[in-house]
């Protein structure tokens, strides 16, 4: 597939500033994850951790209790 060799594809296509926007979320996110998890908490989901951290880090306003996430999952607990 040589017509694809120049082009970059996935991840590989977001700007420096995404890509760092992108590894900031999943750190925030994975260690809320594992704060959450600890002392036999039920944890979070990867949703649930990456919308937290997407709120904690000012890139989301909080979502009303009891609505639906942008991805359609379940209501808020």
């Amino acid at each position: 597939m040589d017509h694809y060799a120049g082009r970059r594809r996935g991840c590989r296509n977001l700007t420096d500033v995404q890509d760092e926007l992108a590894r900031r979320l999943e750190a925030r996110a994975g260690r809320l994850r594992a704060e959450a998890g600890r002392d036999g908490g039920d944890g979070l989901s990867v949703v649930e951790a990456v919308a937290l951290a997407a709120v904690q880090l000012g890139l989301q306003p909080p979502a009303p209790v009891g609505s639906r996430s942008a991805t359609g999952g379940a209501p808020g607990r």
